[in-house]
Parts: structure tokens; C-alpha cells; sequence
């Protein structure tokens, strides 16, 4: 996944479609992903507000599945950390494991959840919920050749399977 921060807008489109994609109610304070806004900052004599979406990383070692007690969270081959609600029994010990923010609890079913990557669409070859309803292109779901390409020139930061760009932030250093 890769986020572009010079491209997100603020719409929180991304925020609905995870929503919707992972009958998130709105009775539950349960949000896989969310958009953080950064205060007004000066760049070469402009101002700028920016935006920040926020995901699980899917993180190489991650601190969720290290302290689940009952296994419910798993890293599969393809590098996706997914928790099986089946198994989860609601302790909500990886929401505070999680130095991300990233897991949450749905006080509706009781258990813990986090963006999967909506893995069922991508066995279908189709891109994230995410991704596909984010106006300003900011979030793409790319490969690591494209990756590369997309990010030559700008400042990155990657974690698990997600990469932050901008060009912006590079220029306030």
C-alpha cells in the first residue's frame, strides 16, 4: 500500500468505504481506517494543512500477534496480518499492544478488528475499498516495481507493507 500524503484532501472517502466494505455501524467507534489532519505549517512561504491517513502497517514483527492470547491474529505468506473473529475471545489486549493505533475494538460483536488490506477483494484482483474510492489518489495499491517508481525523488518511509511519500515534507527538512 502507498500512501502519497501530498494527495489526500481530507475527504475521509476512505474512511466511509472501509466502513461500509467492513460493516463498521456507526454505534461502534470501531474505524479500521481514519484520516489524522497535521496543524497549518509554513513550506517556502505558504501555508499548508495536511492530511494523514492511518492504517494498519501490517507490520513486520507485529506486537498484536505477539500478545494474543488465544492465536485470533496471524501473519499470512504474503506478508497481511489478519485477525480471525471466530477465535478472537474480545480481551483487547492487542488494541493496546498496538503502537499504531491501528487495532480497534467493535463494541457491537465483541471482538478486536484491523484493515486486512480487504483481502477478499484482492483474491478477486480487485484493489482495496480504500484505494478505490480515495478522490484524490492518494492511497494505491501497487507493486514493488511500481512502488519504486512512483516514489523516485521523494521523501519515504515504509513500514510492513505500507510506504508513505511526499514531496512537501521533504522540503520543510
Amino acid at each position: 500500500m502507498l500512501i502519497i500524503l501530498d494527495c489526500c484532501i481530507g475527504c475521509h472517502a476512505c474512511e466511509i468505504a472501509c466502513r461500509q466494505e467492513n460493516d463498521l455501524s456507526y454505534e461502534t467507534d470501531s474505524k479500521w481506517c481514519r484520516v489524522m489532519t497535521i496543524k497549518p505549517r509554513r513550506i517556502r512561504n505558504e501555508l499548508h494543512l495536511d492530511y494523514f491517513p492511518i492504517m494498519c502497517l501490517h507490520c513486520d514483527d507485529p506486537l498484536c500477534i505477539q500478545c494474543c492470547p488465544v492465536e485470533a491474529i496471524v501473519k499470512q505468506e504474503d506478508g497481511i496480518v489478519t485477525v480471525d473473529n471466530e477465535k478472537c475471545n474480545g480481551c483487547g489486549l492487542c488494541v493496546y499492544a498496538c503502537p499504531y493505533g491501528a487495532m480497534s475494538f467493535n463494541e457491537l460483536t465483541k471482538v478486536a478488528g484491523k484493515c486486512n488490506l480487504c483481502l477478499e477483494r484482492l483474491e478477486y484482483g480487485i484493489e482495496p475499498s480504500c484505494v478505490q474510492h480515495c478522490i484524490g489518489g492518494a492511497l494505491r495499491y501497487v507493486t514493488q516495481e511500481d512502488l519504486e517508481e512512483t516514489t523516485k525523488g521523494k521523501h519515504t518511509t515504509s513500514i510492513g507493507k505500507v510506504c508513505y511519500a511526499s514531496s512537501k515534507w521533504r522540503l520543510a527538512q
